[in-house]
């Protein structure tokens, strides 16, 4: 018995310590498009500054950001996905607070010049091993 509670209880460490390893992440998404003249070079410049921007707010130190391009999608050219990652509800939460008059939030004006976006989802997203 003692055994069996001994394995168990190492067990339940071990998953306690490989739980961050594994763990959800909030995702926000928005639907976009480029706008006319601008390349998917010029999407990735910019984004690269909000992302830089949006590192130095409260929230945003391990934030990262994916583009996602259709390769087989019902969606028009120039149409893209912006996502933006953070590890948590509570971290979304704590960035998404002072985003107005933040860095992340001027840098939307050059952002706004190369694409623009419509709408958006906030999704809870689970890694599966």
């Amino acid at each position: 018995m003692k055994k069996a509670f001994l394995g168990s209880f190492i067990a339940s460490l071990m998953f306690l310590f490989t739980a961050p390893a594994s763990a959800d992440s909030i995702l926000h998404i928005w639907n976009c498009k480029l706008n006319e003249g601008k390349t998917d070079d010029d999407l990735v410049a910019v984004s690269q500054a909000w992302l830089k921007a949006a590192r130095t707010m409260d929230g945003g130190a391990d934030a990262s950001v994916s583009l996602g391009f259709p390769l087989a999608a019902d969606a028009g050219d120039g149409m893209f996905s912006f996502v933006f990652r953070v590890d948590d509800a509570k971290t979304w939460g704590v960035f998404m607070n002072d985003y107005e008059n933040s860095a992340a939030g001027e840098a939307d004006e050059a952002w706004a010049e190369v694409a623009t976006c419509s709408k958006s989802s906030l999704i809870d997203s689970v890694d599966v091993e």
